[in-house]
């Protein structure tokens, strides 16, 4: 589909670069999943970057977060991972892995056509919360695009079960009513941090705030192990889940880790 409606033009960057938001629509299965695209108006050869937001959907710190990475001039794709689940979701009693890769596909060729992009640029899987999930288990897939480098995980979840909560999409459900669905499906939850392992040779990146009441970094990183080759961690001092009182740092470990992600293979 043709994109939609132009936003106004960002500020114009130390680069002099400014840039283009719009939206467009992907086609999941019969259904449109709605996809907010950001380009930069220079032609300097920046991988895509593919963000899915939280669990709420988007709205508040997930649209804060895919902010940065298209200040930055990468383009970038962004998506409510509620949205998706919901339509990934009708139908099917659990997702698998499979499945989630093969959305991903949709989702990266519907953002390179409509951001003018080669089909095969490199891509950057990443994702805040929920959406790290999604990105780790798509990524960690043997069918998952050739042309995805690697993953950047915000906020990485110890386990997810990858299901919806009752409620519209962009808005968050009301606490009661996650910790019973989370309860229900404990027995589908999925370990986030062994499948890291499998996203090899293509890198993997974890940005996690030190107050976490989730996972705090500390925590975060005895699951993570030791940086390597394909593989490293980034502590940010925050405050909690969304990263309270440390934007700035988050920002710089962001694009540190975009950029290490986003970097041709040797």
């Amino acid at each position: 589909m043709a994109p939609g409606a132009a936003c106004a033009p960002r500020p114009v960057l130390p680069s002099g670069e400014r840039i283009h938001e719009f939206t467009s629509q992907a086609s999941l299965h019969g259904s449109e999943l709605t996809l907010h695209l950001a380009q930069a108006s220079s032609d300097a050869a920046r991988p895509l970057v593919v963000y899915g937001s939280g669990d709420g959907g988007w709205f508040g710190a997930a649209i804060g977060m895919f902010d940065l990475i298209a200040a930055a001039g990468y383009p970038a794709a962004g998506f409510s991972s509620r949205a998706l689940l919901k339509i990934e979701q009708a139908g099917h009693a659990s997702l698998s892995g499979q499945q989630i890769a093969e959305s991903y596909h949709v989702i990266l060729d519907a953002a390179r056509r409509d951001l003018g992009l080669p089909l095969n640029t490199p891509a950057v899987l990443t994702g805040w919360s929920r959406g790290a999930s999604l990105a780790v288990v798509a990524a960690s897939e043997p069918d998952i695009d050739p042309a995805v480098t690697g993953i950047v995980a915000i906020g990485l979840p110890r386990e997810d079960q990858l299901d919806t909560e009752p409620g519209d999409d962009d808005d968050p459900a009301p606490v009661s009513d996650a910790l019973a669905t989370r309860g229900r499906n404990a027995a589908r939850e999925r370990l986030m941090y062994p499948l890291l392992a499998r996203v090899a040779p293509r890198r993997s990146a974890v940005v996690q705030a030190t107050g976490d009441r989730y996972l705090p970094a500390t925590e975060a990183r005895a699951l993570f192990g030791a940086d390597s080759d394909v593989q490293r961690f980034f502590a940010v001092p925050a405050g909690n889940h969304r990263f309270s009182g440390g934007r700035p740092a988050l920002r710089q470990a962001l694009l540190d880790a975009l950029t290490w992600a986003g970097a041709p293979q040797p």
